[in-house]
């Protein structure tokens, strides 16, 4: 009777004993011996706990909780405890039950990850988020995210060895290195002293970290939040960063590193003068030129400056060959110029070659440096040419469009909406990660009502309402044919209640009502309970402040949601692997079913 009833279920679920198998955390072999009757668990067991749970999440994961409670007679509006305890009672045919009981601390696997060791090694310690924030000079909710599992000191190798040292000292003021080391897995009477104890938490903190990208990704993200409305202020003036007498210099050839500087300076210099519109830059050859000199490069970065905010677009292909490392602090190099929108970052498809590196640095109008050597000799025996034969630069320019047709789009930057930027998502799986509920799930009533007392002009609300058509359209499209994964805190009532929750409308700053955040709220429950394939997930506070994050296989749009409002939309196919892997483990620690996240909704309404 027991395997039948299973088999029952499974034959519900459109399901396979491997899919339980997946989903319980379990042998598969165990699965298939219970829907074979070779083995009937016990009542009440740890084993047929697993299979329960993995019966439910099953059935949530298709949409079909509201089929498996009528199946064992349960009510639906349940909450999921209740519903797994009536499943094991239907299993067992009235055998004698109990409620499920929460796993008990001995089988759960100790602190598995970053932010359980750091909270368990702060309580130890007496440290609380705002204690520590001080101890580290870093803002408090930074611990919090940390403890949360939302963020990682990974991005930042110094505050990590800070964390421990901290750690360490907080322990032995108070007499308790030796329980600190414990704590860390050491055996005892290893040695105690402050180093040995700060190692063994290094190792215990850092160790069972995934090895992934993640820090590259969250530094990413964070240095496009820290963008401020006036970041495009060159470190020197014109005259300070381009010497007169070079940049009315009229000869052909430049030689090593010296004359490269030079060469920049002078076609630099006459762009900004002489107001061109137009910039393509290629270089493969060591950047030791441009980094290497901190005064030269404060004059590079002047002119740079200097000329997209007289007007001139830059186009520039990345050599990026080897990770993503290499291609995130590529992007990070130029974004406090992507604000400008004059920014047009590529990646080259072929790979350079190891004998010669190349450098073209071409303004259509008016002049192009060019260089080929061998590797490594560039510094000394480099020779440069700077032309400006009209003939020579149209041959320049064909020779740019030959690499541009082998490259793809590395940054594209809007200065206007995101959902310019998600065209072409069709059908693929699509994440979204914000700091307050999102635009797209806002009914239209409570977005009119957010306008009303916004005081914007009719062009304005106009533009609003139709970015809303089409983000709704977009999420019921994926959350219909595809899926829709969304990220969001919910807040405690003294935000709400204070009128401190923001609304996800662009170039707003406008707070929900709590009537408005139940509407909102509302619709959401009805995304949950009208679409399969739409999950939202209840993250504890903000990966971000004010940042947006839509991520797909193809494309990531990353929008801030303060000035200056800026999207950069990337589609290097490995940075945004790099994004859904971020997604996924965040997805992996909060992952609810519907039906307790939808009573954790209600608690709005």
């Amino acid at each position: 009777m027991f395997s039948e009833k299973v088999k029952q279920i499974l034959a519900l679920l459109e399901t396979s004993s491997a899919d339980i198998a997946r989903i319980s955390d379990c042998d598969k072999s165990h699965i298939s011996r219970m829907v074979s009757g070779a083995r009937k668990p016990k009542v009440n067991g740890a084993a047929a706990w697993r299979l329960v749970n993995g019966l439910y999440l099953a059935a949530d994961e298709k949409g079909r909780t509201n089929k498996l409670c009528e199946i064992i007679r349960c009510e639906s509006d349940c909450y999921a405890e209740e519903i797994k305890a009536h499943l094991m009672k239907w299993l067992y045919d009235g055998e004698e039950t109990e409620a499920a009981k929460p796993q008990s601390p001995a089988d759960k696997t100790p602190y598995r990850a970053f932010g359980e060791k750091l909270g368990a090694a702060m309580e130890l310690t007496g440290l609380s988020n705002i204690r520590m924030g001080k101890l580290l000079n870093i803002d408090p909710s930074y611990i919090s995210r940390f403890r949360s599992g939302l963020r990682s000191p990974k991005a930042n190798p110094k505050m990590m060895s800070d964390i421990c040292v901290t750690l360490t000292e907080r322990a032995a003021s108070h007499g308790k290195l030796s329980a600190l080391a414990r704590l860390t897995g050491s055996e005892a009477g290893v040695h105690t002293d402050r180093e040995s104890v700060s190692e063994a938490v290094y190792e215990w903190l850092y160790s069972t970290e995934r090895t992934d990208d993640t820090p590259l990704v969250q530094g990413l993200i964070d240095q496009i939040g820290s963008f401020s409305a006036d970041i495009i202020k060159p470190p020197l003036s014109f005259e300070e960063a381009a010497d007169e007498d070079i940049i009315s210099e009229d000869i052909s050839a430049y030689y090593g590193t010296s004359g490269l500087r030079r060469a920049v300076i002078r076609f630099l210099g006459n762009v900004f003068r002489r107001g061109e519109k137009e910039l393509y830059l290629y270089s493969d050859q060591n950047m030791d030129w441009m980094t290497g000199d901190p005064y030269f490069r404060a004059k590079w970065a002047s002119l740079m400056i200097l000329c997209v905010t007289n007007g001139t677009k830059i186009s520039i292909i990345h050599n990026i060959n080897r990770d993503l490392s290499e291609m995130t602090d590529a992007i990070k190099s130029w974004l406090p110029l992507y604000p400008s929108g004059m920014i047009k970052s590529y990646y080259c498809r072929l790979r350079a070659g190891e004998r010669f590196s190349t450098t073209l640095f071409l303004c259509p109008g008016y002049a192009c440096i060019s260089g080929s050597n061998a590797a490594g000799t560039e510094n000394e025996k480099g020779m440069y040419r700077f032309d400006t034969d009209s003939s020579q630069l149209t041959a320049y320019k064909n020779t740019y469009n030959e690499l541009l047709d082998h490259s793809g789009e590395l940054a594209r930057t809007y200065l206007a909406d995101y959902i310019e930027g998600t065209d072409g998502y069709d059908d693929l799986p699509l994440s979204v990660i914000s700091y307050t509920l999102s635009l797209a799930t806002m009914p239209e009533d409570t977005l009119l009502s957010i306008l009303d007392r916004s005081g914007k002009d009719i062009a304005e609300r106009t533009r609003i309402t139709e970015l809303h058509k089409k983000l709704s359209c977009l999420t019921e499209h994926h959350a219909l044919d595809g899926s829709l994964h969304e990220f969001a805190p919910l807040p405690a009532d003294e935000e709400l209640f204070g009128g401190r929750v923001i609304a996800d409308i662009p170039g707003c700053s406008l707070s929900y009502t709590p009537k408005e955040y139940a509407d909102h709220i509302r619709n959401i429950i009805s995304f949950l309970e009208n679409y399969t394939n739409y999950r939202f997930f209840i993250v504890p506070e903000a990966p971000f402040e004010e940042i947006s994050i839509i991520v797909s296989e193809r494309s990531v749009a990353v929008t801030r949601r303060k000035a200056p409002y800026v999207t950069i939309l990337f589609e290097h196919p490995d940075l945004c692997r790099a994004f859904s892997a971020y997604t996924e483990r965040i997805g992996e620690q909060y992952k609810q079913d519907k039906l307790t996240v939808r009573h954790r909704l209600e608690q709005y309404l």
